[in-house]
């Protein structure tokens, strides 16, 4: 019985972490800088990221700006928008820059403390979204002003709303669609007439 118990316990215990889905969520930052050069603003590009996780849904803003902030590519909330499977995150990012707006679908990795972020396409269009480099998360919550941060919380509450109503909706129209893709049972066959 207590053999019983014990194993009991072990299924209601936490997962550990190494079996948990990465989360992305916080606040990262990187310096892009010139060979030779550490962390100085007058000559290193700098690149944040704000992102929000809800189970797979990943959401948050991006800011980039070249070195000594001469041109700036910032988001709205939220500029960055996807999924995450199987801990990689393939987003969409969008650049405000100019109108319209351009989209650039980017992939997210963790790694040893760090994030990988590399984009899959080069659209044409007026941005500075970097090709790829690595983040290291920020001991603060944020780096956007209070208002900002608002914004993009509720913003990301929505986007998360959405993505729940949108993935119930393709889960009911597939259960409908195997519904009625079932065989209909065969007619049993009515005895011959005399």
């Amino acid at each position: 019985m207590r053999l019983h118990s014990i194993f009991a316990l072990c299924l209601l215990a936490p997962i550990p972490a190494a079996f948990a889905a990465e989360d992305f969520s916080g606040a990262w930052v990187a310096w892009i800088c010139p060979s030779g050069v550490q962390r100085d603003s007058g000559k290193c590009s700098n690149f944040v990221l704000e992102l929000h996780q809800k189970d797979d849904q990943l959401c948050g803003a991006h800011f980039y700006s070249t070195p000594g902030a001469e041109r700036v590519d910032e988001g709205m909330a939220p500029s960055v928008l996807g999924e995450i499977a199987n801990d990689v995150a393939t987003v969409v990012a969008m650049s405000t820059r100019a109108a319209p707006p351009v989209k650039v679908r980017v992939e997210m990795k963790k790694s040893n403390g760090l994030l990988h972020w590399i984009r899959l396409e080069n659209p044409s269009g007026d941005y500075l979204l970097p090709q790829a480099t690595r983040l290291s998360k920020s001991r603060s919550k944020t780096l956007f002003a209070p208002v900002f941060e608002q914004e993009l919380r509720s913003a990301c509450a929505s986007a998360f709303v959405m993505a729940a109503e949108e993935a119930a909706k393709r889960s009911r129209q597939a259960e409908e669609k195997q519904g009625s893709a079932e065989p209909a049972a065969p007619a049993s066959e009515a005895p011959a007439k005399p």
